[in-house]
């Protein structure tokens, strides 16, 4: 037959920081471990030569008006937005 027997508050406590401390033990030791398998890998792959990605060039803009139109499709197109729904006040640089 099972007996059951209690815990005090005291060893409650104890058992649940030992839970807290192994969890967040283990989760350290596998951040590491992929930290390592990450190095090793890019190691091994790219042996070191990484070359910056392209940037993509602005298109020069030399008309006020082309700006305006340039930054209302672009706040159209972040909104969801018809432009014709919008009405800009003004533009300046920040």
């Amino acid at each position: 037959m099972w007996t059951s027997t209690s815990m005090t508050v005291g060893e409650s406590v104890l058992t649940s920081v030992m839970g807290f401390f192994i969890v967040f033990a283990m989760l350290a030791f596998l951040a590491i471990v992929i930290l390592i398998f990450a190095k090793v890998a890019g190691a091994v792959s790219g042996k070191g030569s990484k070359q910056p990605a392209p940037v993509a060039a602005a298109p020069a803009v030399e008309d006020a008006s082309e700006k305006i139109a340039i930054i209302t499709s672009v706040i159209c197109e972040e909104l969801n937005a018809d432009p014709n729904e919008l009405v800009i006040k003004g533009i300046r640089e920040v």
